[in-house]
């Protein structure tokens, strides 16, 4: 981008973009490798998400119509992770397991909708929690557990009846 006009352009159409779509996470990725990106993008592509590298300076511009205090996340070079908020937990937990693999790779920080900055720590801790089928699972095991346990109880108490039969019927058959 080179001329003043493209980059009129350039920051409408990524102030539409954001304001009707997107969440999205500021990321560094200064020491990475074409390759180590482009793995990044396809990962991140796989789950519904988008990685677009950006000018520090255009960004900040159109961040700052919606949100103020944001200099923080524009320190050296900036990767915007842009996602459907629905799909946060995919994309902050690959996002944490590429910066494990890649100590390059930082987390700075995001934004979710509804007008939410979210700070390097809280997007660990999202990554942090068990995606939907797990939590489902669990929550089947919480529900079943009850249940589970009334019937070994009740299986024991007929299993001890048996027993009891059994060792009448033997004591029975060994006194005839």
């Amino acid at each position: 981008m080179k001329f003043k006009s493209e980059k009129v352009k350039w920051i409408e159409s990524r102030g539409k973009f954001i304001k009707e779509n997107a969440s999205f996470i500021f990321t560094d990725f200064q020491g990475l490798s074409v390759k180590e990106m482009t793995d990044l993008r396809q990962c991140l592509r796989q789950i519904g998400a988008r990685a677009e590298v950006v000018k520090n300076r255009l960004f900040k511009r159109v961040m700052e119509s919606e949100w103020k205090n944001i200099s923080a996340f524009f320190a050296g070079p900036t990767a915007v992770i842009y996602f459907p908020v629905d799909s946060i937990g995919e994309v902050c937990k690959a996002l944490s397991g590429f910066a494990k693999a890649n100590e390059h790779f930082k987390i700075k920080g995001g934004f979710l909708r509804p007008e939410r900055v979210l700070t390097d720590k809280n997007l660990a801790e999202i990554a942090s929690i068990p995606d939907r089928n797990t939590l489902l699972a669990s929550f089947a095991r919480a529900l079943q557990s009850p249940l589970y346990n009334f019937t070994s109880v009740c299986k024991m108490l007929l299993s001890g009846i048996v027993f009891a039969l059994n060792d009448l019927a033997k004591k029975k058959v060994e006194s005839v």
